[in-house]
């Protein structure tokens, strides 16, 4: 075949695919624009909690197996933040407070979620971050701008919002069928 040939047998891009296309890259420059400023904004502040997720999924990925890869996501993130409070804890070495209910819940979510992933798991879990974001949200609007709270509190909310939306993507992703199942019934 020649190339003319095969220029013409090729299909062209519908505009619905293009539009697609167009728009998972912006907005996945809108999110690395983002990033980008909240690395800059917070600092040191946002490194531990990202290389803990980072090194939390990494590991996830290599040891365990497929049926544990859709827990993978909300345990990493979730877990790269308790590592935050545990590396936090330990610099400041403050007297146990506030941070070790959170230390707690999470450990015991955490546990629970890693042994026996489903549904309870994730609404006890998903309690606590929507209990913990709107106090965080309310500490950080008080907090002076620029300040080391200030920065903290931003990371601690964005954690929880990446911890909710990976467990309502999991507790949707619970109840389909695997798609090779899926061809096996009728």
């Amino acid at each position: 075949m020649n190339p003319e040939e095969s220029i013409r047998t090729k299909q062209p891009a519908s505009s619905s695919n293009d539009a697609i296309g167009t728009s998972t890259k912006v907005a996945g420059l809108v999110a690395a624009l983002g990033g980008w400023a909240v690395g800059i904004y917070a600092g040191f502040n946002l490194l531990v909690p990202l290389v803990a997720t980072a090194l939390v999924w990494l590991t996830g990925r290599k040891l365990f197996g497929k049926a544990k890869q859709l827990v993978l996501p909300a345990f990493c993130v979730q877990a790269g933040h308790l590592v935050w409070f545990l590396v936090g804890m330990a610099m400041s070495r403050p007297l146990p407070g506030s941070n070790l209910v959170d230390i707690v819940l999470l450990s015991f979510g955490l546990t629970w979620l890693w042994m026996r992933p489903g549904k309870i798991a994730l609404c006890l879990l998903t309690v606590y971050q929507l209990l913990s974001l709107p106090y965080n949200l309310l500490q950080f609007s008080h907090a002076e701008f620029g300040g080391t709270e200030n920065k903290v509190l931003l990371v601690h909310c964005i954690w929880r919002c990446l911890a909710l939306f990976y467990m309502v993507r999991m507790y949707y992703r619970i109840g389909k069928p695997v798609q090779g199942q899926q061809a096996n019934h009728p």
